[in-house]
């Protein structure tokens, strides 16, 4: 069994919830209970003012330490970002909290039925982070976040508001170290980032 974790705020410290306890004993997902080296779930600071939504975790990153986008190049980049940005109150998850694989020990993108069955995960932690603004980072989370209601285009993109919050869509940090898009722009985009997450706070 996995041990009692303890969600780190700058307000406060919070004893692990019921649901946390059930996501690290998840086992809804026979290929992807075979492939993980442990259950990654989100991390950063409660309430947060922003949290980022990425695919999964990587098998040179979360799924070795425990942390979403951390210990390889996406997070790397990814936190190199928010530093330069200023972006306090931060909080990371994934759309789904365990890194899959192919037949060959490569990652892969998780399927819809792996997707679907991490939803409540994602969901709980959204309601335990209260973020004003959700950024999606890449295709796959923004059509989870917005129901696919709305066309994943992050270029000169504009917020989408639904309820309370508000989301906005970003390339993955991966899809930028492919050189797929320039890290120039991609600095740009956190600086309009930082601005939208002004307005959010205040709204």
């Amino acid at each position: 069994m996995p041990a009692t974790i303890v969600i780190q705020s700058a307000v406060s410290s919070t004893p692990e919830p019921d649901w946390r306890g059930a996501m690290l004993g998840c086992v809804r997902c026979p290929a992807l209970v075979e492939s993980r080296s442990r259950v990654v779930p989100g991390d950063g600071e409660i309430p947060a003012n922003v949290a980022f939504v990425g695919l999964a975790p990587g098998r040179f990153g979360g799924d070795r330490t425990g942390i979403p986008f951390s210990g390889d190049r996406s997070g790397d980049l990814l936190h190199r970002m928010i530093q330069r940005a200023d972006l306090q109150r931060v909080f990371i998850t994934n759309v789904v909290r365990c890194n899959p694989r192919d037949s060959r020990g490569r990652n892969r993108d998780p399927d819809a039925h792996e997707i679907a069955n991490c939803r409540s995960h994602l969901e709980a932690e959204l309601a335990i982070a209260r973020p004003r603004l959700v950024v999606a980072l890449g295709r796959v989370a923004w059509r989870e976040l917005t129901g696919r209601a709305a066309v994943f285009s992050p270029v000169d993109a504009s917020p989408l508001r639904i309820g309370d919050r508000w989301l906005f869509p970003m390339y993955h940090p991966a899809y930028v170290i492919r050189g797929s898009y320039p890290k120039r722009r991609y600095a740009r985009d956190f600086k309009c980032l930082a601005k939208l997450l002004r307005t959010a706070i205040a709204d």
